[in-house]
């Protein structure tokens, strides 16, 4: 009896292997666990993800299908793989920078498991790009562009204004980028026309505006959390405004007069307005923190960037520490208070976007928006929640959820391959074993290959 039991078994086995499904796919990576961002944080254990050229096409425990032996595999035993991350605040550098160059700054991104980024400085040349990386002719994230940007030098009448929004509608820009120095009806033209044809504008809040005036105006994001310790002072704040950042830098002058007790209310205006936020608080904690800027300088990534760029940037923050209103204590009360207000508009529900400002000060391409997670959850947000900044809210923001921001059937192939889980040390989001973007597979080898390559060139 127990010889017929065994046997029955064995037929059982078998015919269920016979019957396994062979799934049609290019790429697999086996027994991972999957983070797909969009069920509270759990852990999907021992899955196996098949891609098809650009595409998840399933994604089922390791025995429930067959992989064809033309696909390449790639081992995920003990890693953990995220839908890729996005740097909401980049720049790209200018159509006067050499073609390596530029495509090397593209690269640092990616090798950072940075599938997506939103130019905020963009230019002809940059919508080029982007054709070059949807059809993979350049190794690049995902590029979102804003056109030239609107401030005080770029636009000398209303008409002007309004000019130059039909201009980068009709040329295909993703969004407007505004600057500083706008007067208030400059910058009402601007907001009037571009909701007028459908066009985003997002950046800077100039100081002829204010926070709440550029809610009224449907600005898409506000970068830096520009204006908001304005907003906290309220009329208490009777220092004269001044445009240069080098000066105030996003608010820091306005610190003397905040009142705490406006955090909830100024957090509850932006939820109820739909405006997001980009708070890029690795460029706050760099320039502003007290760590010397040689010492930042002696950072690992800090060798994959123009010599002559960390000079520009030691001296920068050194201009800045050194001017009459800054202090140390009044620095580490602003860095506090931004990260109050972040967490303040986590849970009113305003939504937050991962941006660093890259390459800005001490903020190396990449590299600096897992600074940025890490001080996210400085602000006492869970690392599940800072993930969500970059993943499932860039989805979210750019319309495109049925496509992006998870780890799901039928989404693009935008993923990170982790050595450790990133939701027990947020630190772990730089432990990057791969990064596949559209489909295409960059190995932890690949990466460190191109990564030496571009120090090389920096000796």
């Amino acid at each position: 009896m127990r010889i017929q039991i065994v046997l029955l078994g064995l037929v059982g086995l078998l015919l269920s292997c016979s019957t396994q499904e062979t799934v049609d796919a290019d790429k697999v990576i086996e027994n991972v666990g999957v983070i797909t961002m969009d069920n509270d944080g759990k852990v999907l254990q021992n899955r196996t993800v098949f891609i098809k050229d650009d595409q998840i096409v399933r994604i089922v425990t390791a025995d429930q299908a067959g992989i064809p032996e033309t696909a390449s595999r790639i081992d995920g035993e003990g890693k953990f793989l995220i839908p890729g991350l996005s740097e909401m605040h980049a720049h790209i550098p200018s159509g006067d920078a050499e073609q390596e160059y530029v495509e090397d700054v593209l690269f640092l991104y990616l090798s950072n498991g940075i599938t997506t980024i939103r130019g905020m400085l963009g230019e002809p040349s940059h919508l080029d790009l982007q054709k070059q990386a949807a059809q993979n002719e350049i190794v690049s994230p995902r590029v979102y562009t804003s056109g030239p940007g609107f401030s005080g030098e770029s636009v000398d009448s209303l008409e002007h204004a309004r000019q130059r929004v039909r201009d980068q509608h009709e040329a295909g820009y993703d969004f407007l980028k505004i600057f500083p120095g706008l007067t208030l009806e400059e910058y009402n033209a601007i907001a009037e026309e571009a909701n007028k044809v459908g066009i985003e504008f997002s950046g800077h809040v100039p100081a002829s505006v204010g926070l709440e005036r550029a809610i009224e105006a449907g600005q898409t994001t506000i970068d830096h959390l520009d204006k908001y310790m304005e907003a906290l002072a309220g009329d208490t704040l009777d220092t004269e405004e001044v445009e240069d950042p080098g000066v105030i830098y996003f608010g820091m002058h306005a610190v003397p007069y905040v009142d705490r007790s406006r955090v909830p209310e100024v957090a509850k205006m932006t939820a109820e307005s739909g405006t997001w936020n980009v708070p890029t608080q690795a460029l706050l904690e760099h320039v502003l923190g007290t760590d010397p800027p040689e010492e930042l300088a002696e950072r690992p990534e800090f060798q994959y960037m123009p010599n002559e760029t960390v000079e520009q940037w030691i001296d920068s923050k050194k201009s800045i520490t050194g001017h009459d209103i800054y202090t140390e204590e009044l620095a580490k009360e602003y860095l506090r208070l931004r990260r109050d207000m972040i967490k303040a508009l986590h849970d009113a529900g305003a939504d937050l976007l991962l941006g660093s400002d890259a390459p800005q000060i001490f903020n190396v391409p990449g590299f600096s928006v897992h600074h940025e997670l890490r001080y996210i959850v400085n602000s006492d947000l869970t690392p599940y929640q800072a993930l969500r900044t970059g993943t499932y809210n860039t989805a979210k923001y750019l319309d495109d959820l049925e496509n992006s921001g998870t780890i799901a059937e039928g989404k693009v192939a935008d993923m990170v391959l982790l050595e450790s889980n990133p939701l027990d040390d947020i630190s772990n989001s730089n432990n990057i074993a791969g990064v596949m973007y559209r489909g295409n597979w960059l190995s932890r080898e690949d990466i460190d290959k191109r990564l030496e390559s571009i120090a090389k060139k920096h000796q």
